[in-house]
């Protein structure tokens, strides 16, 4: 999946060079969470979102990354600030046609903000809608959203209070179709294609409509270590003090590591990497 998601940045980019971001290969996060976030909340949401992103960038320095959002209200466009200042490309598919999705922002502000974003994102899709016809087809079709980003990202981060309101698309049946899909790749027979899944990332997140007592947003999940704190090198696959072996790493952890190593082998023919030269020679005959 890591593959097409490339493929259509490097069509929009027209960037064919090797050592390009658009050449290496990515890691997609996915989100899904609530649309009725507290303002209040909104700068630890956003800390909490850069840390996430922070650690997994620090883990595979050599790696681009990407987030697929839909752009919706509330956690998607939050996740899309934070990723875009973190430098992380955004992948947008769309639950219908992009005029028709528009109508569901009727506030102005709202619609000015997602057309903003989406002209900032890598790459943008209409998600085919489901042949079966049901008798909420608009329901059925952020449904349809929902499980391509649950079954196609890497990371999944839930924005999310950790309640369950039986509502199909929404952030509890995004876990539920994430968990399904996790499963169903550990099942050879199982017809799925090979995606190495990493871990689901709650950022606790209280909802405006919420009852009872607040949660504070904090984050729950499996963010990751680097290589080096497991002893992980090309020669030296133990702990070199006494000889004992670390903890093992996890099978998600050793492919992104072998991604980032090929990310790292590459040339950097990028034009950032190009005008810095240039740069520096430039500086050096003054």
């Amino acid at each position: 999946m890591c593959y097409m998601l490339q493929e259509g940045v490097k069509r929009k980019g027209g960037n064919s060079n090797p050592g390009s971001r658009s050449e290496r290969i990515p890691l997609v996060f996915g989100v899904s969470g609530h649309r009725d976030l507290v303002p209040a909340d909104l700068p630890a949401l956003h800390e909490q979102l850069r840390s996430v992103f922070a650690r997994f960038r620090a883990a595979y320095p050599a790696t681009p990354f990407n987030l697929l959002t839909p752009l919706a209200e509330g956690a998607d466009r939050l996740a899309a600030e934070v990723a875009l200042a973190a430098g992380i490309g955004l992948l947008v598919p769309l639950p219908m046609k992009r005029r028709e999705y528009e109508r569901d922002f009727a506030a102005v502000e709202s619609l000015s903000e997602f057309r903003r974003l989406l002209a900032q994102a890598d790459s943008h899709w209409e998600i085919p809608a489901s042949p079966r016809p049901t008798r909420n087809q608009r329901t059925r079709q952020y449904a349809e959203v929902g499980e391509f980003i649950a079954r196609h990202s890497h990371v999944l981060i839930l924005l999310w209070d950790g309640g369950d309101n039986k509502k199909i698309g929404g952030t509890a049946w995004v876990k539920k179709r994430r968990d399904h899909w996790v499963g169903a790749a550990s099942d050879p027979f199982h017809g799925v294609a090979p995606l190495v899944y990493g871990p689901t990332i709650q950022v606790v997140t209280p909802r405006a409509s919420g009852r009872g007592r607040r949660p504070r947003p904090a984050t729950i999940g499996e963010l990751p270590p680097s290589a080096a704190a497991f002893g992980l090198s090309p020669s030296k696959p133990k702990d070199q003090r006494g000889g004992k072996r670390r903890k093992r790493p996890l099978l998600y952890q050793l492919v992104y590591w072998a991604i980032d190593n090929f990310n790292e082998s590459l040339p950097d023919t990028s034009p950032a990497r190009k005008r810095a030269k240039h740069h520096s020679a430039t500086r050096s005959r003054l």
